[in-house]
């Protein structure tokens, strides 16, 4: 039997001998793959030697200095120094960092400038698909295009032996998940609001080229050494926003769905403002310590997504200010028309809490933007303006606002809260009708 690995998806095959230099379709990809030679195989197979004597101490060397692949990644060609799994492009692949459904991230090494990277390599499973390959591809370069201080620096973008690549800035820190376990589940106001606002400069960078993350949460914030600047990493999920970047498995649910906003567990069509919803979520959870959409597994998080109101910030941790409140239960909103509708948006609004005035214009601008608009059943939300401010347009942010001294006059007056008073007044007519139940019955047995 002729034993070697699929040269675009990497599964193991095992030939019989009497196809030696023929071509044969893979049964892991179906891409046509020709089978080795005889004189091949035993060529690349490596010099065994027997154990040394029992005195002698010196290990035997081998008459060859190859090393043999890594068995768990036979993507990868055969490491050429004893510290690393293998190479890719010009790196030297160190160990593996973490897996997920769409690839595998490696720490690796530049040689030529003696930098480490973080490697993502996309499964040859999926590379195998030109769909999936392409789309890769594109969106690396795409996000590779992004420069912004809250969004992962990568290096390089390419592929080898048919498997694609990106090369990323190798970060010291924590994750935002991590932060949080420390913590003992949530952050005080102050960091919760920080990070939030550098996580939506980082959106809003994003989003002004075309690019959707799709997987906003805790676990892709990065939290830099000493500082704890965010950096949002993984854009493995993220594709751009024209028509053709629409590409998903029919019925396919992309996403972690205690972050995922509603029209993204359905697999419609989403945009920048999914994204939103999904800081929505994230801010929700590390300001009261919950999930907004909270459940023991995947199918009743997905119920609560379409069915349920989360309960507010402030009445779990009563502490929370109610504009912080109401700014995540609008990034909440299952309509993306009731959202706030940019990322730059929610910079601005965070930043009026941050400054403390959030009861004025700067944020009333705000709510303003996400209240439901009057509009017929039926017709389609107007899209985020983040593509039209691209190309000049200008937000209406708090400097746009009326001056206060206009406003005075007009003010609605500020809501009451009726509950308290509504049920003392209810327990006292209780009260009340059992009192004269009780005389009756006096008088009746008199």
């Amino acid at each position: 039997m002729i034993a070697f690995a699929c040269p675009h998806c990497g599964a193991p095959l095992r030939i019989d001998d009497s196809m030696a230099g023929r071509s044969e379709a893979c049964p892991g990809c179906s891409l046509v793959v020709q089978v080795p030679a005889a004189a091949e195989r035993a060529s690349s197979q490596r010099t065994l030697h027997p154990p040394a004597a029992a005195e002698d101490t010196a290990p035997a060397i081998p008459d060859s200095l190859d090393l043999a692949p890594s068995p768990d990644y036979p993507f990868l060609a055969s490491p050429q120094d004893p510290d690393e799994l293998g190479r890719l492009g010009p790196y030297r692949v160190l160990k593996v960092l973490g897996t997920g459904a769409m690839g595998v991230v490696f720490q690796a090494e530049d040689p030529h400038l003696k930098r480490m990277v973080a490697l993502k390599v996309m499964r040859p499973a999926l590379a195998a698909s030109a769909e999936f390959h392409r789309r890769f591809l594109r969106e690396a370069r795409l996000s590779a295009s992004i420069d912004h201080e809250h969004i992962v620096t990568i290096y390089q973008v390419g592929e080898d032996r048919g498997v694609p690549f990106l090369a990323m800035q190798m970060l010291q820190g924590e994750t935002l998940e991590n932060r949080l376990d420390r913590a003992g589940g949530r952050l005080p106001l102050a960091e919760v609001l920080r990070v939030g606002r550098e996580v939506a400069e980082g959106l809003a960078a994003a989003h002004a080229r075309g690019l959707i993350h799709r997987d906003i949460k805790p676990a892709n914030v990065w939290l830099e050494k000493d500082r704890g600047r965010v950096r949002i990493v993984d854009f493995g999920l993220a594709r751009g926003a024209e028509p053709d970047a629409q590409f998903t498995q029919a019925g396919a649910v992309i996403g972690t769905p205690a972050y995922m906003a509603p029209e993204q567990a359905v697999a419609a069509v989403v945009d920048a403002r999914s994204d939103l919803f999904s800081l929505g979520a994230v801010l929700y959870r590390a300001a009261t310590g919950e999930s907004p959409f909270g459940g023991k597994d995947t199918l009743s998080v997905l119920s609560a997504l379409a069915t349920r109101t989360p309960t507010p910030p402030h009445r779990i941790v009563p502490s929370l200010p109610r504009m912080f409140s109401g700014l995540v239960m609008r990034l909440l909103a299952k309509d993306p028309a009731d959202r706030p509708q940019s990322a730059t948006e929610v910079v601005e609004a965070i930043e009026a809490l941050e400054r403390g005035d959030a009861d004025e214009a700067a944020v009333a601008s705000v709510a303003e933007v996400a209240r439901p608009q009057s509009r017929t059943r039926g017709e389609p939300a107007s899209p985020p303006p983040s593509a039209a401010r691209g190309k000049g347009m200008k937000s209406k942010g708090p400097s746009k606002a009326r001056p206060r001294a206009s406003r005075k006059g007009k003010r609605p007056p500020a809501r009451r809260d009726w509950g308290p008073l509504v049920l003392t007044v209810g327990v006292a007519l209780l009260v009340v009708a059992a009192l004269f139940l009780f005389v009756a019955l006096l008088l009746r047995a008199r």
